[in-house]
C-alpha cells in the first residue's frame, strides 16, 4: 500500500514539475509581444512627432517674410550716395525723399536688386527711404547728411541781403523764397552771382537755390534776422525859425543824438522807447545851424543826417 502512495506522489510531482517547465516558454512569449507592442508604439509615436515637427517647421519658414536689405554707400566727394536694394521677393516699390519735401518713386519691376543715385543737397539733410516688396516685406531706412554750399548770404547795412556765389558751369538762374512764401526767379546766365535782395524785418528761414545750365542744383537755407534802419526826416516850421526832426523805426526807436555847429559842448542825447519821435531845433540868425542827428534803434542799427542852414 505504502508503495502504491510513493508511486502515486512522484507520479504527481512529476507532472507540476513538466507543468512548470511548460509555463516559462508562455511568459517569454508575452513579455516578448508586449515589448514589440510598445516599441510600436514608441515608433509610431516618434514617427508622427517628428513629422508634425517637419510640417511645422515648413509652416514657420513659410511665414516668416524676409525683408528688403538697404544699403546706403558715400561718394569720395561725399556729394552723392549710392542707395542698393537687395530682396529675395520682387520689389514692389522704393520711395526717398529729403526732409519733408516731395516723394521720388522707383518701380519694381520685377526685380530682385536695384541701385540709384542720389544728389545730396547742401545744407543739413534728412534722407528718409522706404521699400517694398512683392510678399509684403518691407524695410526703412533714415540719416542726416550735411554737404556745405557755396552760396554766401550777408546781412548788408542798408536792409538788404548780399548772395554771392561763383561756381565751375554757367548758372542758368537762381530763386529765394523767405519762409513759405513763393520762389522769387533771377536769371543769371553767368558763372558767378552777386545779387542783393531786400531783407525782411525780423527773423525769418531764407531759401536760396542755384541751377547750372546742366540743372545741377545747390541749396543754401539759413535762419536771418531782417533789420530795419530808422528813418530821419527833417524839415522847417512854416517861419523856418525851427528845424522840425521826425524819427520813425519799425522796431522801435532807442536813443536820438544831436551835434550842434559840429561843438561837442553842443551834443544832446534823449533815450527813447517809441516807433516815432519828433522835435523841433530853433535856429540861430547868422549861423550856418550845422546839425547832425543820429538815430539808433532797438537792434542797435544807426542812422545818421546831416543839415546846413543859413539864416
Amino acid at each position: 500500500m505504502n508503495q502504491i502512495l510513493s508511486t502515486s506522489v512522484k507520479t504527481e510531482e512529476k507532472k507540476n514539475k513538466k507543468k512548470k517547465y511548460n509555463s516559462k516558454p508562455t511568459e517569454v512569449k508575452t513579455v516578448i509581444r508586449v515589448f514589440t507592442i510598445i516599441l510600436l508604439v514608441f515608433g509610431v509615436f516618434m514617427i508622427g512627432t517628428g513629422t508634425y515637427a517637419i510640417y511645422q517647421n515648413r509652416q514657420e519658414k513659410e511665414n516668416i517674410k524676409t525683408n528688403p536689405t538697404i544699403t546706403v554707400e558715400s561718394t569720395e566727394n561725399d556729394t552723392v550716395v549710392f542707395l542698393k536694394v537687395v530682396s529675395e521677393y520682387n520689389i514692389n516699390t522704393i520711395t526717398y525723399q529729403w526732409n519733408d519735401e516731395q516723394e521720388t518713386t522707383i518701380r519694381g519691376d520685377g526685380r530682385k536688386y536695384i541701385e540709384e543715385k542720389i544728389e545730396i543737397p547742401t545744407g543739413s539733410n534728412v534722407l528718409n527711404i522706404h521699400v517694398t516688396d512683392v510678399n509684403g516685406g518691407e524695410n526703412s531706412y533714415s540719416n542726416t547728411y550735411e554737404l556745405e554750399s557755396n552760396i554766401n548770404l550777408e546781412a548788408l547795412d542798408n536792409g538788404n541781403i548780399r548772395i554771392t556765389y561763383e561756381g565751375e558751369e554757367q548758372i542758368a538762374y537762381m530763386t529765394y523764397r523767405w519762409d513759405d512764401e513763393d520762389e522769387t526767379q533771377i536769371d543769371i546766365n553767368d558763372t558767378r552771382i552777386d545779387q542783393e535782395i531786400p531783407a525782411q524785418i525780423g527773423t525769418h528761414t531764407l531759401t536760396v537755390i542755384v541751377v547750372d545750365v546742366n540743372n545741377r542744383t545747390e541749396t543754401k537755407v539759413q535762419e536771418i534776422k531782417g533789420v530795419s534802419r530808422p528813418t530821419i526826416d527833417i524839415s522847417f516850421n512854416e517861419d523856418y525859425s525851427k528845424y522840425v526832426i521826425k524819427l520813425s523805426d519799425e522796431t522801435g526807436l532807442e536813443e536820438v543824438v544831436i551835434t550842434l555847429n559840429e561843438d561837442e559842448n553842443q551834443k544832446f542825447g534823449q533815450k527813447l522807447t517809441e516807433k516815432e519821435f519828433q522835435f523841433e531845433i530853433p535856429l540861430q540868425t547868422g549861423s550856418d545851424n550845422k546839425m547832425e542827428v543820429v538815430a539808433t534803434n532797438s537792434d542797435g542799427v544807426q542812422e545818421v543826417r546831416r543839415v546846413q542852414f543859413t539864416k
